[in-house]
């Protein structure tokens, strides 16, 4: 059924989510939002890319701000409907029906002063079905995210490790330049998986290489700094 999927609680019962089986909550999510930067009291929000909305609300939730949580999926966006129901976030998140390569048909240049963004993981053909590029890349999303973007706005980006030189790359050519960069890392022996970035449109300045996340303990279990945020964070 559209729009079908479980309830789940998360933050002990402070935020309530409807999520599909297929694209669940997951910690580097969290990881994250603890890692976002800019936001400031009165700030404008741009979440590209939404989904069912865990970002966006939670956002909402801690900061007070206003998010426009941009989805093009209609089961997506009838989800992200629901749980800004179920939170009773109306006033604060916005659901935006739009392609992220069509956000200048909606909004005009530099209209938010943050954006974040955890776009698919993996480059066209690469990589599962869910978390793959298929007709919008990573490039796609970083030029929408230059163009709502006024100047000193931040952009925080979620993707890969072994994505960061495509990115970085990306990032240059829209004046975008990355300021600060932390690498999560699955445990103390693995190599880094993900990567959060943090850009300041057309601020140049050098890279802050911020200390890095431990998600698990040796024996499997979430680290203290994990197991805090999930506790915490709101």
């Amino acid at each position: 059924m559209r729009g079908s999927g479980r309830e789940f609680t998360f933050f002990r019962g402070k935020l309530r989510l409807i999520q599909p089986e297929e694209h669940k909550v997951s910690v580097d999510l969290v990881v994250f939002l603890s890692r976002v930067k800019g936001i400031k009291r009165n700030s404008k929000v741009a979440d590209l890319g939404a989904g069912f909305g865990f970002l966006s609300i939670v956002l909402a939730k801690r900061y007070g701000v206003k998010v426009h949580a941009f989805e093009r999926d209609k089961r997506m966006i009838e989800l992200l409907k629901r749980n800004i129901d179920l939170n009773g976030l109306h006033e604060l998140v916005i659901p935006v029906e739009c392609d992220v390569r069509n956000v200048r048909d909606l909004f005009g240049r530099s209209s938010f002063d943050v954006v974040v963004t955890n776009p698919p993981f993996f480059p066209y053909g690469k990589g599962d079905n869910i978390r793959s590029e298929g007709d919008t890349t990573l490039r796609d999303f970083l030029e929408a995210s230059s163009y709502l973007l006024r100047d000193g706005g931040y952009l925080n980006l979620l993707l890969p490790a072994f994505r960061l030189y495509e990115a970085f790359t990306i990032l240059k050519d829209l004046n975008l330049t990355p300021r600060f960069l932390t690498i999560l890392y699955p445990k103390v022996s693995k190599p880094g998986r993900l990567a959060v970035i943090t850009s300041i449109r057309n601020v140049p300045g050098p890279l802050q290489v911020e200390r890095p996340v431990l998600i698990n303990t040796p024996e499997g279990r979430y680290t203290e700094e994990v197991e805090s945020l999930l506790e915490g964070f709101l």
